[in-house]
């Protein structure tokens, strides 16, 4: 289906000017007859519905097969061999359409004339009160359609509209709608109580109109009592609003019930009767505010406004473990962690993550903000510890612990390696175009009856120049078939940098069949000056498998 698109000018509808050709015009500089063209029509239809053009009466006399085009607003349309042309127009129009058929030598045209009638426009929604107090705006919200009888197609009219809404009290509201503006509103407050009926009329710019009837009944008179708007905070904040009284002259008590079950309290009233609102709410829900006045003795009037308290997570402030040297399998750990909630009321969920796939979880009673949980590994190993405090309405937040947990076992065996691998460019951060052979020996195992362990590392990155050697380790981890430790060594024998070496031995049950390593050195601001495996978690096992040589874990 072709669909119109053109630009509007003034009047009911544009007489396209169409460039002149006479009907049956042949072209004489080829020999035969011409074809004969038959644009059918006349053609009658309405905006934004398809109109089938039809020139299946012309013909060829030599019955040559014909080919189609149409002219339509100045634009030629190839249409092959097909006689039929499915057109929209999106607006009103009375002109002419202009066909040519062609035999492959020659041409003929033939016109018809077309008109398209306006359609008006459709209100298919109106949404508002029915009821409102004297003094309070209200709003009516309108959605219309012009186009297809049926808006789902969403084809639609070129047209522009003028919206009035008439109040039923003798005052209206006139505005402008543009090309496919189908929704707007309109805000009215009424003076007098009634019941009111009004009229929405929708016309558009070809005289086509709709309408729709609305009817509101208009209760009392202008509020005694002001409780001033509604209000949204977070839980934890005070809410602050301010209010008035409709007599600033007569001497009144006013009650304040903030809705959060702390019961009725007397409300100060400011010169001029006004007052002021201020609560400060421990739980997230939705609380009414209600404002009563007496006069009296007797109720003079009253008012409320609606409060939303948003729920706010927790908040984890610190968390302490234990040291960050390394300790020794079997023995406890402790993991404490305190946190805050504005929500005074939340109760709360800890849950500890111990990094080795244990966790565990502890219910914290409303008031309390301390958690302390206890664990003892299984197997040595590298951990990351993470806590995490979850409120009764679903908000959370987490913390982990900023050091790894070292679980050593002096009695896990020791670890020997030497050989070469292919280190790729970025491994050494200070030129990391850098890449090549590096070399590598090392021997880390724990000494009877000692806390730390010994041996020696060394380490050479050819490419760079660069030779690393240990003076000192911290701490040994063997678990399985992976070995690591870590202690502080020179480069190319001057500083103080720390390293941390990673080993698989692949022989070992869960290794792979293939030995890996990685070395990490840092400077004593903790930039990195080598990572082989650059950018991968600390505990993560290597990928860098070995070129050349052999890693061991061996047994006490």
């Amino acid at each position: 289906m072709f669909i119109q698109k053109r630009k509007r000018t003034v009047g009911i509808g544009i007489m396209l000017v169409l460039t002149a050709f006479a009907t049956m015009t042949a072209n004489v500089s080829a020999t035969g007859e011409p074809p004969i063209a038959e644009a059918g029509g006349p053609y009658t239809g309405e905006e934004c519905n398809s109109m089938l053009l039809d020139a299946s009466g012309s013909n060829d006399p030599e019955g040559d097969p014909l080919t189609y085009r149409w002219n339509i607003g100045g634009s030629w349309y190839d249409n092959a061999n097909n006689p039929f042309l499915e057109w929209t127009w999106l607006d009103d129009y009375s002109g002419i359409v202009t066909v040519e058929v062609s035999d492959g030598d020659l041409t003929a045209l033939d016109t018809a004339e077309v008109t398209v009638l306006n359609v008006p426009p459709v209100i298919l929604n109106v949404t508002g009160p029915t009821e409102v107090d004297v003094g309070t705006e209200m709003a009516l919200l309108v959605n219309f359609f012009d186009g297809l009888p049926d808006p789902r197609g969403m084809i639609a009219s070129l047209d522009t509209y003028t919206a009035t809404f008439s109040w039923g009290d003798g005052s209206s509201t006139e505005f402008s709608l543009g090309v496919n503006e189908f929704d707007f509103s309109g805000n009215h407050a009424y003076t007098e109580a009634g019941v009111y009926q009004i009229i929405i009329t929708i016309v558009d710019d070809n005289g086509g109109e709709a309408s729709a009837i609305w009817e509101i009944t208009v209760d009392g008179d202008l509020a005694l009592v002001e409780a001033g708007p509604d209000g949204i905070i977070d839980e934890g904040s005070m809410f602050i609003s301010a209010g008035f009284l409709a007599d600033d002259s007569g001497t009144y008590i006013a009650m304040v019930d903030y809705g959060d079950e702390t019961g009725a309290q007397e409300l100060l009233l400011n010169p001029g009767n006004a007052f002021d609102l201020q609560h400060h709410y421990c739980e997230n829900g939705i609380y009414t505010i209600l404002v009563t006045v007496f006069n009296e003795g007797e109720e003079w009037g009253s008012d409320n406004a609606i409060v939303t308290v948003n729920n706010v997570a927790p908040t984890i402030d610190s968390m302490s473990g234990p040291s960050a040297d390394p300790m020794q399998l079997g023995l406890p750990i402790q993991l404490n962690g305190e946190f805050s909630d504005p929500g005074c009321l939340d109760t709360h969920v800890a849950t500890i993550d111990w990094g080795d796939g244990d966790t565990t979880t502890i219910n914290v009673p409303f008031g309390t903000y301390t958690v302390t949980g206890n664990h003892i590994y299984a197997s040595a190993g590298v951990y990351l510890i993470t806590l995490t405090v979850t409120d009764d309405d679903g908000g959370s937040d987490s913390m982990t612990l900023e050091y790894y947990v070292v679980i050593y076992d002096p009695n896990g065996g020791f670890v020997t390696g030497g050989g070469w691998v292919l280190c790729p460019a970025g491994s050494y951060p200070a030129d990391p175009s850098l890449s090549g052979r590096a070399t590598f020996g090392f021997v880390s195992k724990y000494k009877k009856g000692q806390s730390t362990p010994s041996g020696n590392t060394e380490f050479q990155f050819h490419a760079a120049g660069m030779n690393f050697h240990s003076h000192t380790y911290e701490w040994l981890v063997i678990a399985g078939s992976k070995a690591m430790y870590k202690g502080v060594g020179t480069i190319n024998g001057e500083g103080n940098y720390g390293f941390k070496l990673t080993a698989i031995d692949g022989q070992k049950n869960g290794g792979g069949g293939v030995d890996k390593f990685r070395i990490k050195i840092w400077d004593e601001d903790n930039n990195i000056v080598f990572d082989n495996n650059l950018g991968l978690p600390d505990d993560n096992d290597p990928v860098t498998a070995l070129s050349g040589g052999q890693i061991t874990i061996h047994k006490n």
